[in-house]
């Protein structure tokens, strides 16, 4: 048998997204891969993983706040499907994250990321978690990964703009299949 429809075996390195379903789509496929790798204790695997999503991550957080951005000036706006998916809750944001909620989640080992007991998080939409991905600090991210495929992310995002501290919490396929949504709208 001839070497047909082996290139999915040899993906091209560093090379840019080629187009937001397709990060989307990709994205998925990495939080899955990342799963597997974390419960298997392939732990170099999972942070090769890790690094390949978030740039993905990035690409698309980009790409439909870009196209919020243009769109938000037009006439219709407030019913416009774009603006419908980008307002679909994806998952829990703690705003304001106390001082107490803070020392919470940086105490949390990797991979065991939680929101403290008892807090009261309010819905996290797409929009909003595309600026959390955004304003991430990039040392204050911790996730949960489970045999089921769960995959949640948990997020700090440092005060600023007069904004305060918060911590957002997604599973990555929830997030996944909003944007798809989102993309399709635009």
């Amino acid at each position: 048998m001839a070497n047909r429809y082996t290139e999915f075996l040899v993906a091209a390195t560093n090379s840019a997204p080629r187009s937001l379903p397709e990060s989307i789509r990709q994205v998925g496929n990495l939080s899955s891969g990342f799963c597997r790798s974390w419960l298997s204790n392939e732990i170099p695997d999972a942070l090769t993983t890790s690094e390949e999503a978030f740039q993905l991550f990035d690409h698309i957080q980009n790409e439909l706040l870009r196209h919020r951005d243009e769109k938000s000036k037009l006439p219709g706006w407030s019913s416009d499907p774009f603006k419908v998916a980008l307002d679909v809750t994806v998952g829990d944001l703690l705003d304001p994250a106390t001082p107490t909620d803070k020392a919470f989640f940086q105490s949390c080992s990797p991979g065991a990321g939680a929101l403290l007991l008892g807090a009261s998080p309010a819905p996290l939409t797409l929009a909003a978690a595309l600026n959390k991905l955004k304003h991430r600090s990039t040392n204050a991210v911790n996730f949960t990964a489970s045999a089921s495929g769960a995959h949640v992310l948990y997020i700090f995002t440092n005060a600023g703009m007069g904004k305060p501290d918060t911590i957002s919490a997604f599973d990555v396929h929830v997030f996944c299949s909003a944007c798809k949504t989102a993309a399709g709208a635009i």
